[in-house]
Parts: C-alpha cells; structure tokens; sequence
C-alpha cells in the first residue's frame, strides 16, 4: 500500500472537498479550543520505552486519577471483558440458528456449502453454546463463554477450548438486537458428506485460529504469544484485558518508579506519522510478516514509525472481500488504510485530532466535539460556501458525504438484510457515476436510490463542470484585467471564495455561480 500506488488510484475518484492545505490546519474558529494537531517536526524516540515493562492500568490510575476515570468508560478500556451477566447484551435464552450455505473446506480440498445449526442456552449465570449436528447427536459439542467482546456496535465471545481460547461462531448486531444469519467464522465444523456437516472436536479445532493468535493482540494489553510446544496452539499471556493505557503511552515500569514525564510517551507530542501508526497497528487488517500466522504486529512500541516493517497491510489484490476495487475499505476497522488516500497526514491532521482516546462518548466514536463543527474548524472556506445551501437546509452535514458509510461491520440479519454502519476515512465522495464503474458504494446511496440517485448524480457532475468552466473564465479576465486596486482584489475574493472551497461548487453550485458571475462582472472588459 505504498503512498505512489495510493496516489494513482486516488486520482481516479471524484473527490467534492479536497484535503486541507498546510496552512489551514492552524486557522481555528474564533473561540473554539484549538485542535491538537501533529507537526511533523515534532518526534519522540521509542527508545525510551526499551527498559520498561508493563504494569496494567491499575497503576496508572494511582496518580492520573481523571484520565484513568474516564477511560474506564470508553470502549478501548472494554473492549474484551471476563465474562459477566450483567454486560452480556445478546440474547442466549433457548435460541437456536441454523446458518445457511456455510462454506468450509472439504476433505478434498474444495469448497462445500453446509447448513449448521447452533443452540444458545442460559442456566442461571451460566451462558453457552452448543454445536448440533442433527444426524448425529453423538457429535454435539458444547462450550461455555469465557470472554465477552465489545458491545457498542456488535457483541461476541470467546469459549475455551481444551487449553485455548477461540471466537465463537455467533455474533449479536446491537441495533437489529438479533444474531447475523451467518457465523462469525466458520472454523468450528468440518464437512462430512451431509446438510450441516459435523462440529469439531476440540483436538480438530485449527491450531492457528485462536483468540490469541486472530483476536488479544489488538484487544489486550502487553500480549506475549507462543506456540504450546505440546498442542501447536499459539497460547497468549496479557497483562489486562481490554486496550489498557499502555498501549498508547508504552510499558510504564520506568515510569511508575521516577515520574518523569521523559519515562512515558505522550502521544500528542509524536509526529504525525507516529501518531497514526499508533492508532494503525489496531485498526487495520493486517499479516505478521515474522509470524504469518498472528494477525497483528508484535513488538511495535508508541513512537515507532516501523509498522510496516512488521506486517503485510491486506489489499484489495490480496483480500478482496475487504476492500472496494479502488482500495477503499468496504469492512470496519481499517481507518490506517483509508487515511493513506487523503492529505490529513500531511497536513498534520491525525486519529487523535479528531478523536479523544479518553472521552466517554463511547457511541459516538469518541469525538472531540460535534463533529460538523469539528470539520469547519479547519475547513473554514468550505463552510462559507456551504451556508445556506440546499444541503444545510436538508440536515446534510460533511461528515454524511465525506466519512459516508461505505463499509460494513455487521452481517445480515433477520430484521435488516444490508448493514452499512461502518464510516469511510479517505475524506472522499465517490460519485455514483464512479461507483458504478468500480460495483461499490457510493456516498450517496444513504439518501438517494435507483433513478434519483443516478439524475442526483448527473447533476452534481453538470454542476461541477459548468463551475470548473466558470473559474477557468475568471481567471483568464483577471488577467487580461492588467490592473491593480480594488476592483481586482474584489474579484480575487470572491473567486478564492469558489476556487479554494476545491469542490468545485459542490457545496452550493447556486451560490459558487453567483460568486462566480460577480467576479466575472468586475473585471469584464467593456
């Protein structure tokens, strides 16, 4: 995913707002608290972190007292819990799924489609999960939860195995407040030649796929894996469940003992790029190059900017179900691909600009403020331009174009067939135009279907060419103008009003026109 291959298919989508220039980052609405934004002169050196080790957050919480607080709410803090009643959100009481056209692997090799049946059962605090296989009771396995993960968007679990722990089949989608209609994985059952094939043993479960071989390095804290020299099974020790302080701030035994602030990293004081790679080595899909077999980075410390020294970043070429064609991300958590599309990073702008690691606001992506009024603390001239348009006056915000949801994070369901809960981060609109070119979603499909969407979207393209034509007319009258004073710096103005909007017109083409027009009618030569 180098930046050049970014680069050129980038340039190939529509984009209606482009990415901020430099200098645009540091003009801050009057009054509103100033945005931490990374420059990229500032540095701090992972070294600091190589003699330390992890203590858990407990520690933290001793002196940073309201940070610890307030972290304790978020959904990095719970993220993977001990299995509790009273956080478990999913229904387990006497359901029972039967998920259809499963594909697993056959004997042979080949693909084979199955329809396996599973059954949840609550006994008092006691939740679990049987595996039926309706030919064969003999062959029904059944597994108690031991991990609860997340619950925000979705909720799922982790069943102890033998000596391993695995995610289990089901996954509950907390909108719909139902289970997805097709397993979370498939690596719980093998083909035997009928309908709903037949459940593994725990000595056949694979040996790669455990929780802390596909799951704990992103959901735990100072996770050290290893394969059992006995089983094959790649076994994990964290020092808390759930993404703890350290993971951002790095291990903080130094720390602990001499308080200094030199002893931790501050993540506001690394550059953009640490930043982002910070954030990255989670949210991302991504292949251990040491390891194949693990699906996250091992060793990466806050402040390293090796992150891709360390892991393969899956692809479009080499996992297509995750992305759209042109590299988008078409799954959730793969925010660290997305950015690399836009001019954020550039510009200084990162993860944490935006987001506050320690904010409460756990369903609400953990923003900064409102997060229109995050965008026009930067995009100062698009929001001139967008006031009073038909869009402002329909409820359309800028994060409904430019963070549109694209991508997914929950399978069907009984209730609701198509998920799109998942927001975009390259900052681009794709046109429905283009996204019938590339068979992906466009930024318009949340408003706008079949032969509205596509008039809707003629239209804009019309709009914006008749705009690009128009500032191409200016500025050619401007300087055939050959004059100086208060005529042309008027007419200067109202084009930078259009022209370093860089949406060409998109954000109001009304008003982008009469701005135009008035321009146009300063310098007109008579």
């Amino acid at each position: 995913m180098g930046g050049k291959r970014i680069s050129a298919i980038v340039a190939g989508i529509t984009v209606l707002a482009g990415m901020m220039a430099g200098t645009a980052v540091a003009q801050q609405s009057k009054g509103a608290k100033a945005l931490p934004v990374a420059s990229e002169k500032q540095a701090m050196s992972s070294e600091t972190l190589k003699d330390a080790t992890y203590v858990g957050s407990q520690k933290c919480g001793a002196c940073h007292k309201k940070d610890h607080q307030a972290w304790k709410e978020t959904w990095h803090a719970n993220m993977h819990r001990d299995f509790n009643p009273a956080i478990v959100t999913a229904d387990f009481n006497n359901v029972e799924i039967t998920y259809k056209d499963v594909e697993i692997e056959g004997p042979d090799k080949t693909k084979v489609k199955l329809s396996p049946t599973i059954k949840l059962n609550r006994d008092g605090d006691v939740f679990s999960f049987t595996l039926i296989d309706k030919d064969n009771p003999v062959n029904n396995q059944t597994y108690k939860i031991a991990y609860v993960f997340g619950g925000n968007w979705n909720q799922h679990f982790e069943a102890q195995v033998g000596g391993a722990y695995y995610p289990t089949p089901m996954r509950w989608v907390v909108e719909d407040k139902q289970w997805t209609t097709k397993p979370f994985n498939a690596l719980w059952w093998i083909a035997d030649g009928t309908p709903d094939g037949r459940p593994k043993k725990p000595e056949e479960m694979p040996k790669t796929k455990t929780g802390d071989a596909t799951c704990d390095g992103c959901h735990t804290t100072g996770l050290t894996v290893a394969k059992d020299k006995e089983s094959g099974k790649w076994v994990g020790r964290k020092i808390e469940l759930g993404i703890g302080c350290e993971v951002c701030h790095g291990p903080g035994s130094v720390h602990v003992n001499t308080k200094s602030k030199n002893d931790i990293v501050n993540p506001n004081k690394l550059n953009a790029i640490q930043q982002n790679q910070l954030c990255g080595q989670c949210h991302s899909r991504v292949t251990n190059k040491q390891e194949k077999e693990l699906s996250y980075p091992l060793g990466f410390a806050p402040g390293a900017v090796d992150l891709e020294q360390r892991v393969n970043f899956w692809t479009y070429s080499t996992n297509p179900k995750n992305f759209w064609a042109n590299g988008f991300a078409s799954k959730n958590r793969q925010q660290y691909h997305d950015v690399q599309f836009g001019g954020h990073t550039k510009a200084g702008v990162t993860c944490i600009t935006c987001h506050d690691t320690h904010s409460t606001q756990k369903g609400n992506a953990q923003v900064r403020t409102e997060k229109n009024a995050l965008c026009i603390q930067c995009h100062k001239v698009s929001a001139e331009l967008y006031k009073g348009s038909a869009k402002e006056k329909a409820g359309i915000g800028c994060v409904d174009c430019h963070m549109a949801r694209i991508a997914n994070r929950s399978d069907a369901t009984q209730k609701n067939k198509n998920h799109w809960d998942a927001s975009s981060h390259t900052f681009a609109v794709v046109m429905p135009q283009k996204a019938d070119e590339l068979k992906m979603r466009s930024s318009c499909d949340a408003c706008h279907t079949g032969a509205d969407r596509a008039a809707k979207g003629s239209a804009m393209a019309q709009q914006q060419a008749e705009v690009k034509k128009k500032i191409a007319e200016v500025e050619s009258a401007i300087a055939q103008f050959g004059k100086r004073g208060k005529k042309v710096a008027e007419a200067r103005k109202l084009l930078a009003a259009v022209r370093d909007d860089r949406s060409l017109g998109a954000h109001n083409p009304q008003k982008a026109m009469s701005l135009l027009d008035k321009a146009l009618k300063i310098v007109a030569k008579k």
